[in-house]
């Protein structure tokens, strides 16, 4: 038997009364750094244990590196499991000056916090741990035949692709099976999945030659490898990448972006015998690293042809694959309505362009909303926010969906 508005109108009223109560737990996780390559999410992992001990919850860490630990979180103990995942770490915070409060404060103003972490993705995680804690206390579901797990995961801004956060976790078989996932992005649509990431590392070789020779001059030594690698991507630039349709994506399309890191040369007075850029691929289902791949490498190929003497290599860095789940699934329709039902607002399904764990997942053979949460923006740029009053009405989203996909007596 599905919620109806009604009871839905009730819970979200109940939950909106423990908005204050989250937004400091969004702002205690907030306050602690957890910048990916700088600092560690031990810290930020033993501040949302402690939340979920004070609110009565099971709760412990999981690590493959002890230096950073993922946090589980869980009630229940049933067969029946669903699970919410939102990582721990965050990007840089950029120049500090361009923020109107300091990055880690977690200041609230005009009824937003701000701060690094806030929509991607603290925010989910301070809604996921409080939304254990009203299931338990509403009695619905039979902790006996259901489990539901927040895991606070490590080093997705990596590249999604990381071996110790949820990879680890569905490695050690603590999050599956599950009947269901939702990673707690903050989000403003029922996200089904996103499209897939290929980075690829271009390296030129060239020949250093004094700028001022004459054998530079007249062309007769030395090989520009800046302006060769750059002619490599100008090719890629100019490609229009073949990708089939997708319902889920009928907004969005293969992107070939190249060159969005970019360093070579030697020095002032030296033909740059050295250049390296990195090339970021958004991939569609159904494509493959390997048909990019070939494409970069008829690039590199007809470079190579009119520039005698440049070699480029490439590595890739990230390669990880565009996933979905249907869009009628109960899963989506479910969020779609109970989100329509407590926002007055209606959330289109649809899938994502950025790319995050949600694949993994996916491919576990758990259906999962790979973004779906609290209203927020500015997620990797200064000032990130998410709305306050946003926060209680996600808890009660989260709790309807939980309850009504594993069943209700």
């Amino acid at each position: 038997m599905s919620m109806s508005d009604a009871e839905l109108g009730a819970l979200a009223v109940a939950c909106g009364s423990i908005t204050p109560d989250i937004a400091n737990c969004l702002k205690s996780l907030v306050s602690i750094p957890s910048v990916n390559g700088i600092d560690t999410e031990a810290a930020v992992a033993e501040q949302l244990i402690a939340a979920a001990r004070d609110l009565g919850l099971a709760a412990d860490t999981v690590a493959s590196d002890p230096a950073r630990p993922n946090a589980l979180v869980s009630w229940g103990r049933g067969p029946a499991r669903f699970v919410l995942v939102g990582h721990m770490d965050t990007v840089a915070t950029g120049d500090p000056s361009a923020w109107s409060s300091p990055p880690f404060a977690g200041e609230i103003h005009g009824g937003r916090v701000i701060g690094r972490g806030t929509a991607d993705n603290k925010a989910g995680l301070a809604c996921g741990l409080h939304t254990l804690a009203v299931l338990r206390d509403r009695g619905i579901l039979d902790p006996d035949a259901v489990q539901v797990i927040l895991a606070g995961v490590v080093d997705e801004e990596s590249g999604a692709c990381s071996t110790l956060g949820a990879r680890y976790l569905l490695d050690q078989g603590l999050l599956q099976p599950a009947r269901g996932a939702i990673y707690t992005y903050a989000s403003d649509f029922v996200c089904v999945g996103h499209r897939g990431l290929l980075r690829l590392v271009l390296s030129a070789r060239g020949e250093a030659i004094h700028s001022g020779s004459a054998a530079w001059a007249r062309g007769e030594a030395g090989v520009n490898a800046v302006t060769g690698l750059a002619d490599v991507l100008l090719r890629l630039e100019a490609l229009d990448v073949p990708a089939p349709q997708h319902p889920a994506f009928a907004k969005l399309r293969c992107t070939l972006t190249p060159g969005t890191l970019f360093s070579g040369g030697q020095f002032e007075s030296v033909v740059p015998p050295s250049a390296e850029a990195l090339v970021d691929v958004r991939l569609m289902p159904g494509q493959t690293a390997e048909q990019i791949l070939a494409l970069v490498d008829a690039a590199i190929g007809e470079a190579q042809t009119v520039r005698p003497g440049l070699s480029v290599s490439v590595r890739v860095k990230n390669d990880l694959p565009a996933a979905a789940i249907p869009l009628d699934h109960p899963l989506a329709e479910l969020a779609q309505r109970h989100a329509e039902a407590v926002t007055g607002v209606a959330w289109p399904i649809a899938g994502a362009g950025p790319a995050n764990e949600g694949y993994m997942l996916i491919e576990a053979g758990i259906p999962t909303l790979a973004g779906f949460g609290p209203t927020g923006g500015n997620a990797h740029a200064p000032d990130e926010w998410v709305d306050v009053e946003s926060l209680g009405r996600t808890v009660a989203i989260y709790t309807a969906i939980i309850e009504d996909y594993l069943g209700r007596d």
